[in-house]
């Protein structure tokens, strides 16, 4: 290989990671956290004295960022920088309970939009899944003080069917279905 072939490619290269459009991206808002708070255990009781305990392993929370250009997307023309920020809580399974939850909140910067996402796991065969989003603003509570979500679109018979999310509590109520209890925290 030639010198010249070698120091063309490298300048070639070069070039084509610094070219391309880059933007700045705002992190995840300051108003959103209280919804998510930063929890390294869940632990929520029945009626019975029972606990529900989730151990999470994962809290992220993305800060001010800088998307670039795709400059190797199909046809090399690049996809355009897109913003997106989120939060995110989750455990790994419980082997001693056999359950395990991952919550996330998800903003779109670009189409304005704020969705949160709970996914409740067990060993009673059962993925619970519930979602809400909403307009985004980066100021207020955007899902009110209290929000009461249902299960969404399933395709199991559901062990959770409701859960309650207070603005600076998280998670606070969980229906269970299959034990017939209300776990509370």
């Amino acid at each position: 290989m030639s010198l010249r072939f070698l120091t063309f490619c490298l300048l070639a290269s070069a070039l084509l990671f610094s070219c391309g459009e880059k933007k700045e991206c705002p992190g995840f808002s300051d108003n959103l956290v209280p919804y998510m708070p930063q929890e390294n255990r869940l632990v929520f009781h029945n009626s019975a004295g029972d606990s529900l305990i989730f151990n999470t392993s994962i809290y992220e929370r993305i800060g001010p960022h800088t998307e670039k250009q795709n400059v190797l997307s199909v046809g090399g023309s690049g996809s355009k920088p897109y913003c997106v920020s989120y939060c995110k809580m989750q455990s790994s399974f419980n082997e001693l309970q056999k359950q395990e939850i991952y919550y996330k909140i998800n903003v779109d910067n670009e189409a304005l939009t704020c969705t949160l996402s709970v996914n409740l796991n067990s060993s009673i065969p059962s993925i619970d899944y519930f979602l809400n989003s909403t307009a985004y603003s980066s100021e207020g509570r955007l899902f009110g003080d209290t929000l009461k979500l249902g299960t969404y679109n399933t395709t199991t018979a559901p062990r959770f069917s409701r859960i309650e999310i207070v603005y600076g509590r998280g998670i606070t109520r969980i229906q269970d279905d299959v034990k017939k209890c209300l776990w509370v925290r």
